[in-house]
């Protein structure tokens, strides 16, 4: 720049220039104002805030999904199936019938369980054998309350065997009932009836336990005797029970 005559030039500045700040591209360094503490601690916050809006935003949608599937495996959930079943072995001996009764009977049942998708729990379980006198029906000998038969399990499609004993000493039950049994064994052939009941859970996946109680009434077991032996064995046409619900 040209100076005015007579005025001498102005000497050189002895210090350099400080080099410009590295900035964006296209940026106009007068409206990029130097960022301060509080914008930066303004901007942690908003990113925690979206975190945690996300973060409940994830957990109603797996709740939602959860509940749709828990309500569409409910809706196609079949209903449970009652079990099966049958006296695979039986066996009554020291069967004297002099004035009272004395007997001990040895039943195995086999227990199956139809169901796919349902296990089965039976906590509670009791058993008899009766013996139908005429028009009359005698419980000879039940299972004690306060000691009932060993609980067990059933997984889905399988079966099991319940074996248990009962026996009379010398009980009295009527007159004529031991007369009519030891009547009956004389021909060989003596008919008693098997009634077990038991408190049972139905538990399948995603749904809560289902209780029922079950009677298994097998009405028909007949023993085989031959002469002059205390002991009957189940006959082959013996077996089948029945099984209703409460």
């Amino acid at each position: 720049m040209a100076t005015p005559a007579g005025y001498p030039s102005a000497p050189p500045y002895p210090y350099p220039s400080p080099p410009p700040e590295d900035l964006p591209a296209g940026t106009n360094p007068a409206n990029n104002p130097q960022t301060t503490g509080p914008t930066r601690r303004t901007s942690l916050g908003e990113n925690i805030g979206n975190f945690v809006a996300a973060l409940f935003v994830l957990i109603i949608l797996t709740a939602l999904i959860s509940i749709a599937v828990w309500m569409f495996y409910s809706i196609t959930m079949e209903s449970p199936e009652l079990p099966e079943f049958k006296i695979e072995s039986a066996t009554v001996s020291q069967l004297n019938t002099e004035g009272s009764l004395t007997a001990t009977w040895d039943i195995t049942f086999l227990a199956s369980n139809p169901n796919r998708k349902y296990k089965m729990y039976y906590d509670i379980v009791l058993a008899s054998v009766l013996y139908q006198y005429g028009n009359t029906v005698i419980r000879l000998g039940p299972t004690p309350r306060l000691h009932p038969l060993i609980p067990f399990s059933l997984k889905e499609r399988n079966h099991t065997r319940v074996h248990f004993k009962l026996g009379v000493v010398r009980e009295w039950f009527g007159d004529g009932v031991a007369q009519q049994i030891s009547y009956d064994r004389s021909r060989g052939l003596v008919t008693f009836g098997v009634r077990m009941a038991a408190a049972v859970r139905f538990k399948a996946r995603l749904r809560p336990s289902e209780h029922y109680v079950l009677l298994v009434s097998c009405d028909r077991v007949d023993f085989g005797f031959s002469r002059n032996n205390e002991t009957g064995v189940l006959t082959g046409q013996s077996g089948a029970c029945s099984v209703e619900s409460r």
